[in-house]
């Protein structure tokens, strides 16, 4: 049997200069979507007072069977488990041009207008505090976009999320929710979202800071 050749790497330099370009390209192109700097700064001041209330609760995309759920954490601080749907909404909001404030922020939960999965399972219903689905105008794949982080957002480990350390909860709070930290690509292409150079093209027309 023939041995199968392994993948070299790095790959070849005019290889890699060609996905270096396409990043390049689709950070400079103009159709593709983005958020002006005065509303970016906005949701960033937004999120600094969202995670200084402790009445409201932050969402953590660490989920099993539990999304929409409410988590105490060890220290007192209130989570809602999640899928990428509050992040969906937070983008759509923000390239709407929309400037929530943060009693916008309590009256949505109140109302239970932020979604918190893209389908909640059966199981997820019966006990779930939040119910909202990603609906039709917050839900980027319906429009042909998948939504992509520059700042990684998931917590990757066995550890509940009510011991996890507040801090890293509030970290991947801020990734999860910050426009700043988002942007889309074509969803037929969706795999080009994570290359590297695809991201690493993406930061500085961002700009988001990686400790907020």
């Amino acid at each position: 049997m023939t041995e199968l050749p392994r993948c070299p790497e790095p790959l070849p330099s005019d290889l890699v200069a060609l996905i270096d370009s396409f990043g390049q390209a689709w950070a400079n192109s103009k159709i593709r979507p983005s958020i002006s700097a005065d509303v970016i700064e906005h949701w960033s001041e937004l999120l600094d007072a969202w995670v200084a209330a402790d009445d409201l609760p932050l969402f953590v995309r660490k989920h099993s069977n539990n999304r929409g759920f409410v988590v105490q954490h060890s220290t007192g601080r209130l989570l809602v488990p999640c899928d990428n749907s509050p992040a969906h909404w937070a983008y759509a909001m923000a390239l709407n041009g929309e400037r929530p404030s943060l009693q916008d922020i309590r009256n949505f939960f109140a109302q239970d207008e932020i979604p918190v999965a893209m389908i909640q399972k059966a199981k997820e219903k019966a006990d779930a505090a939040y119910h909202c689905t990603r609906p039709g105008k917050f839900n980027l794949n319906e429009y042909g976009w998948k939504l992509a982080h520059i700042e990684g957002v998931g917590l990757n480990n066995r550890t509940l999320i009510s011991e996890i350390p507040v801090e890293q909860i509030v970290i991947r709070f801020r990734r999860l929710m910050a426009p700043s930290n988002m942007f889309v690509v074509p969803l037929d292409w969706a795999g080009i979202a994570e290359i590297e150079a695809v991201i690493q093209a993406m930061r500085p027309r961002n700009c988001y800071m990686p400790g907020r």
